[in-house]
């Protein structure tokens, strides 16, 4: 295993948020001018990113088919940093006997994915927690068969941090399952492909790419 993020400097960032899933967002918890913790906020917030919906069911399509499960079997999802649930609905909704966690820390933004998906009611739940810190991982209760993520890895900044979540990632996935992250190329999408490679996850590639956003990940060998 590569040095370990979590005696080198992955904490030295201190608390990031790890809700920053599907828009235009930086760092959270008082590291930016926005207001997770506000019901106001993040019910505008959310509404400004609904028109970036279309966009997104590409590179969530792109995810879904890439998930190494016929979608007709009751596979288990990770969503890390799932917000308001746009990638988790997306996945429930492709595989109809699918269950998943969302792990976020804003309980603001769960209560709206609890909104919105109500019609999903009992498939998922959500778990609050910090993926920048060490530990977050032993706070969720694996394995998975799929862990994925969607434009909120890349806010921690710091390259131990990322490294790190990719270690902890592989942990919590099962022989035979992947994992998918949605996500700008900050740090570069290569040197974060090498970052899974190191951390165990075989077949690493970038599934899909667009502008500024691609979909990349591995998978655990069975």
């Amino acid at each position: 295993m590569a040095t370990s993020p979590h005696s080198s400097g992955r904490h030295d960032h201190g608390h990031f948020g790890e809700h920053a899933h599907d828009g235009e967002r930086d760092h959270q918890h008082g590291h930016d001018h926005h207001d997770w913790a506000s019901p106001e906020y993040v019910l505008n917030w959310a509404a400004s990113q609904d028109q970036k919906e279309a966009q997104r069911q590409e590179a969530f399509g792109v995810m879904a088919n890439s998930i190494p499960f016929d979608k007709s079997q009751p596979i288990r999802i990770l969503d890390l940093g799932a917000g308001y649930g746009a990638l988790t609905q997306s996945l429930l909704e492709r595989f109809p006997n699918a269950t998943a966690v969302c792990q976020d820390g804003s309980r603001e933004m769960a209560k709206l994915g609890q909104e919105r998906m109500k019609h999903l009611a009992g498939r998922y739940e959500y778990v609050f927690c910090d993926f920048s810190r060490h530990g977050w991982s032993k706070l969720i209760s694996g394995p998975f068969d799929a862990i994925v993520s969607s434009i909120a890895i890349h806010n921690v900044q710091s390259p131990n941090i990322i490294r790190g979540i990719y270690e902890d990632a592989f942990e919590l996935v099962k022989p035979g399952g992947c994992f998918l992250n949605f996500d700008r190329p900050r740090p570069p999408w290569e040197e974060q492909m090498k970052w899974l490679v190191s951390a165990g996850f075989a077949d690493v590639t970038i599934f899909w790419q667009g502008k500024n956003r691609a979909v990349f990940g591995g998978f655990k060998k069975a």
